[in-house]
């Protein structure tokens, strides 16, 4: 700026005031928000655990070498099998060996909803054969047989080939975000008009 130009500015300003605003007001009300928030995705993490039970009397107790399998209506029979084949990548893994039934619920309800967050498909679970569990053996590995069904996103699983664990843990397949699905819409319109 020239000195003529500064001088304008400076005259223009001379009756301009400073705004005495209450920072803390607002940021107190951010804090107030972040905390209700906070309760509010809490209180739906207590609903949705509360759905999972771990009550050892309705768990039906699965072998430890059992393959176990599940797949929601709408998966494709092709994509399920090239996923049983493990012919997908695997984004992440949790282990929930030698924990106790309530914490490897938890765990495994967070590992989830932090994949889906992350918007992963397939993620793998390894909870070990547990020959030696009690009160019967595979203890975990039931508990995730019942569960699993009940996770909101969760749309299938399978025992894992021999080279990812095998009977000893699961892959599971996750249900795609809205955004991608919008996302494979718009290919899938886009690649139409290809043809």
């Amino acid at each position: 700026m020239t000195e003529e130009e500064s001088a304008i500015f400076l005259a223009s300003m001379a009756d301009v005031i400073p705004l005495n605003g209450d920072k803390t007001a607002i940021s107190s009300q951010i804090a107030s928000s972040q905390s209700q928030q906070h309760k509010y995705f809490e209180t739906k993490r207590r609903e949705a655990l509360s759905r999972l039970s771990d009550d050892l009397s309705v768990i039906e107790p699965v072998a430890p070498d059992a393959v176990i399998s599940m797949k929601s209506e709408g998966v494709q029979q092709q994509v399920f099998k090239l996923f049983r084949q493990g012919q997908y990548s695997m984004q992440a893994d949790i282990d929930l060996k030698g924990y106790n039934v309530p914490r490897a619920r938890e765990l495994l309800f967070d590992f989830i909803q932090r994949s889906l967050s992350c918007e992963y498909r397939n993620v793998i679970v390894i909870h070990g054969t547990g020959v030696h569990n009690k009160p019967f053996p595979a203890l975990i590995k039931s508990c995730l047989a019942h569960w699993l069904p009940l996770i909101d996103g969760v749309i299938g699983y399978h025992s894992a080939p021999r080279e990812w664990g095998g009977a000893g843990a699961l892959m599971v397949m996750l249900a795609k975000s809205e955004k991608a699905r919008m996302n494979t819409r718009e290919l899938t319109r886009k690649g139409a008009h290809l043809r």
